[in-house]
């Protein structure tokens, strides 16, 4: 009696813990859900960050001096290029993915609205007025010592992919040979029993009727043959 009372308050304690699948299935949604806010949140707060930081006035939208800066063009194409990005990595976008023809047709605006971002950027960086954005000039500061610091691990690399190649130039000089050799004897003669087993002479009977109604193909083919 003592035991059994044991085991089954054991039995009572011990709750049944989620199956695995159950378990995946809610960390998936709970992942899948913080990522849909998380870019949301994003793509909402960008036009008033854009305003903000831009100073951007109804008064604003006739006058060509703010439109034609660059601050104003910098900023705008970054906004643009990062919510067309923030969309494109929603889980759950306004047209579902699995909607034939149209399922991707959101996704393809956004990736157009974000190259309209990257080439109001270029034409604010070369073409705009007045100050550029200090966060863009930081940007690019960084981007061009990287690209400094790279440089030479660039060179070697190419050097070395140069130094591969034309090490391997005599290597393969030396194993066309006998790999042509394999297929003549090996392989060349599987295709054409498979060609034969598959099509039989009918195959052979079209290639004759054809080079009589087409001279010139009797002419190209004679002269693969030639060079063969």
């Amino acid at each position: 009696l003592a035991a059994f009372e044991s085991r089954s308050f054991r039995a009572r304690r011990t709750s049944p813990s989620p199956p695995p699948r159950a378990m995946g299935a809610v960390g998936w949604l709970a992942q899948v859900s913080m990522q849909q806010a998380v870019l949301m949140a994003l793509i909402a707060s960008l036009p008033g960050l854009f305003i903000g930081y831009t100073n951007f006035t109804e008064d604003d939208f006739t006058n060509p001096d703010k439109l034609g800066s660059a601050h104003f063009l910098i900023s705008l194409g970054v906004c643009l290029f990062v919510a067309a990005l923030a969309y494109r990595a929603l889980p759950f976008d306004l047209i579902p993915d699995w909607i034939p023809l149209f399922g991707k047709a959101d996704d393809l605006f956004a990736g157009m609205f974000a190259g309209v971002g990257l080439c109001l950027v270029y034409s604010g960086w070369h073409f705009g007025t007045g100050a550029k954005p200090p966060e863009i000039l930081v940007a690019a500061d960084f981007v061009k010592k990287a690209h400094v610091a790279i440089a030479p691990f660039q060179v070697v690399a190419v050097e070395s992919i140069k130094a591969g190649i034309k090490a391997a130039r005599p290597v393969a000089a030396v194993l066309r040979p006998m790999a042509e050799k394999v297929f003549e004897s090996t392989i060349k003669p599987v295709l054409v029993n498979a060609k034969n087993a598959v099509l039989g002479a009918a195959f052979d009977e079209y290639v004759a009727d054809l080079e009589k109604a087409n001279p010139a193909f009797s002419l190209v083919r004679k002269m693969v043959r030639s060079k063969k």
